[in-house]
C-alpha cells in the first residue's frame, strides 16, 4: 500500500499525469468557416495512474510516451457528441505486458460514463493505441496495470 501511495505521489508531481486539451472539430466536408463564425468546441482531458509497483524503476519516460500514444488515438476516436456539449467521464483499466502489448481481455471499463459513445471511444482508444514500447528492461514484473480516466467536456481531476 505504501509503495502505491509513493508511486501515485510521484506520478501526481509529473506534468503528464493530468492534461487538459481543447479539441476543436469541423467536418472535413463542410465549407470553410467564415472569419466571424464560431467553430464547435469540445473539451477533453484525461488522467493516468500507474497501479503497479514500479520495482524501483523510473517509469516517468515510459509513461509519458504511453500517455501521448493514448491521447493521440483518443483524439482520433473522439465522438461527435462532444461538440454538442454532452458531458461524461469514464475510467478504463488495462495491463501492458513486457513486450508492450495489451491483452484484449485485460481492457475493462471500471467506471462508465453511462453514454455508450463515450465508453466505446475510450475502450477503442486503449485497444487501438497498443502496442506500446517494451517495458523498461530493469523492470522484473511481467506487466504493469494502468488506469485512464477520460473526461468529456469536464475538467479532469488528479487521482487521489
Amino acid at each position: 500500500m505504501l509503495v502505491r501511495v509513493l508511486v501515485l505521489a510521484i506520478l501526481a508531481s509529473t506534468q503528464f499525469q493530468t492534461l487538459e486539451t481543447t479539441v476543436r472539430y469541423q467536418n472535413k466536408d463542410a465549407p470553410p468557416l467564415a472569419s466571424n463564425s464560431v467553430s464547435k468546441v469540445g473539451r477533453a482531458g484525461c488522467t493516468m495512474e500507474l497501479l503497479s509497483d514500479t520495482d524501483g524503476v523510473d517509469f516517468n519516460p515510459y509513461l509519458r510516451e504511453l500517455h501521448l500514444a493514448v491521447k493521440k488515438r483518443w483524439f482520433a476516436n473522439m465522438p461527435p457528441s462532444i461538440e454538442k456539449g454532452q458531458q461524461g467521464k469514464n475510467t478504463v483499466e488495462f495491463r501492458v505486458v513486457r513486450d508492450g502489448n495489451v491483452p484484449k481481455d485485460s481492457v475493462r471499463m471500471v467506471f462508465s460514463s453511462e453514454k455508450s459513445d463515450f465508453d466505446a471511444a475510450s475502450m477503442e482508444t486503449v485497444r487501438d493505441a497498443a502496442p506500446f514500447n517494451h517495458l523498461p528492461e530493469k523492470f522484473s514484473m511481467p506487466y504493469i496495470v494502468v488506469r485512464f480516466t477520460f473526461c468529456y467536456n469536464l475538467s479532469p481531476q488528479k487521482p487521489q
